[in-house]
């Protein structure tokens, strides 16, 4: 009967260990905009400051909510981010809505080609999972 409560125990740990590790390493999804999604920004630097309250990490996930014709997402250039260039995109996606698998660390430069001088822009920086136990 010894062995039993230990084993009880033993498994026990094991599991709620197993259940604090699995949160910690999950992947998050990220909703671009919060409530309003990615649209023509409804203040200035409402992107800017959306940002700063998320932690992007690689294998996230962007979610960029819009409407199919009404709205785009590229990944673009640092330099074509700046001046809303639209000619050569690293990655389009003309359907919404759009998924981004963040799988690589650094930082990228997303705009819609459509309304990016309207401020429809969004700067992630992907910092790298700290996967270690």
């Amino acid at each position: 009967m010894p062995y039993l409560k230990l084993n009880l125990v033993a498994v026990t740990i094991i599991v709620m260990a197993y259940m604090h590790v699995s949160t910690m390493v999950r992947p998050s999804l990220h909703f671009v905009g919060g409530i309003e999604g990615w649209v023509p920004p409804p203040e200035p630097n409402y992107y800017e400051k959306w940002v700063k309250g998320e932690k992007f990490l690689k294998y996230d996930t962007a979610i960029f909510i819009f409407d199919t014709g009404s709205h785009t997402l590229a990944e673009v250039t640092k330099e074509a981010y700046d001046t809303c260039n639209t000619t050569n995109p690293i990655y389009i996606d003309t359907w919404g809505p759009a998924a981004v698998e963040l799988d690589t660390v650094g930082v990228h430069f997303y705009i819609c080609t459509m309304h990016c001088k309207s401020g429809q822009k969004i700067t992630v920086d992907v910092k790298p999972r700290n996967d270690t136990f």
